[in-house]
């Protein structure tokens, strides 16, 4: 006796093209399997689900958690020229102002003619309009001043929209 495999399933994402069956064409007969299991099926596939995306700075230097003593901790590490990353535990709307006292810090690098620009990760990014115009928010100047000699790069999860990370990056010498 022969045993014949059985066709596999037709995709389930793509309905089966119809060919025109032309008035010579003989149908092959088919042949029934005896004494044994019927194949498996392959489940239909599931569809995918959005994983989140690892933050771009794996080891940040600061984490925004407790804004109390934030700005002592920040003006501490920028008296460094390394850059300094700052961790959102709670990230904020890129479409929002950035909380007290972080937008004071990045308030301070704009008005001093530094640069704060937007790097979205995870996926393509998406306008943001209106963004600067929110961004910086006011306060007292010269507590930020360590902020002068840095830029600054709000890492924007594309995805979500939200600000996850600010690198303050030492700024190069304009010669």
């Amino acid at each position: 006796m022969r045993i014949i495999a059985a066709e596999p399933p037709a995709p389930i994402a793509h309905p089966p093209q119809v060919t025109p069956a032309s008035a010579q064409a003989v149908e092959p007969a088919r042949t029934a399997v005896t004494g044994g299991t019927a194949p498996a099926r392959t489940p239909a596939a599931t569809p995918s689900v959005l994983k989140p995306c690892d933050r771009p700075v794996a080891k940040p230097a600061l984490r925004f958690g407790d804004p109390a003593g934030f700005d002592r901790m920040l003006r501490t590490k920028l008296r460094g020229s390394r850059a300094v990353v700052v961790d959102m535990d709670t990230p904020y709307p890129a479409a929002k102002e950035a909380p007290a006292p972080l937008g004071a810090w990045l308030n301070e690098i704009a008005q001093s003619g530094g640069s704060v620009s937007v790097s979205p990760y995870c996926q393509k990014g998406r306008g943001f309009g209106g963004f600067f115009a929110k961004l910086f928010g006011g306060g007292p100047a010269e507590p930020y001043k360590a902020a002068r000699k840095y830029d600054a790069v709000l890492h924007v999860d594309a995805l979500d929209q939200v600000v996850t990370q600010v690198e303050f990056t030492p700024r190069k010498s304009k010669k």
